[in-house]
């Protein structure tokens, strides 16, 4: 049986953030083909979004329901592949080998969970997971 772990390792930058920082905009949304959703792909709530990530702070640029504000956020690379459970839906959104790193915010929240994942793809695309099983893929 093999055992997974993450090891932080050295990351675009100090700590990541600069493959990262910029304006964003969501470019689509991936969910699970199994199990009843409350999101769709490419669903029209969440398409066209945009959000804006600084060294200071993450977040929506127009406030959504969620409420999610990241302050003081870093990113550090992972050594992982995304979760097997995960796979189908960045496939959906075009990332075959994302590169993994983990987004913690001095205060505040972003997404489900208390940690968050994000993908770095090839094209410099990022993907997100989101609530109610959805992943969003982000551009600049």
């Amino acid at each position: 049986m093999a055992m997974l772990f993450a090891v932080a390792v050295p990351a675009i930058g100090a700590d990541g953030s600069t493959a990262f920082t910029g304006h964003w905009q969501v470019a689509g949304v991936a969910v699970p083909d199994a199990g009843i959703q409350a999101l769709t792909n490419n669903d029209p709530s969440l398409m066209g979004k945009r959000l804006t990530f600084t060294p200071q702070r993450l977040n929506w640029d127009q406030p959504t329901s969620t409420n999610d504000v990241c302050m003081g956020p870093t990113f550090t690379r992972l050594s992982t592949r995304p979760p097997v459970d995960l796979l189908p839906q960045l496939r959906k959104l075009g990332m075959r080998q994302p590169v993994a790193y983990t987004l913690r915010c001095r205060s505040g929240s972003w997404g489900p969970g208390d940690q968050t994942n994000v993908y770095l793809g090839a094209a410099g695309s990022i993907a997100m997971p989101w609530y109610d099983n959805g992943v969003l893929r982000l551009i600049r």
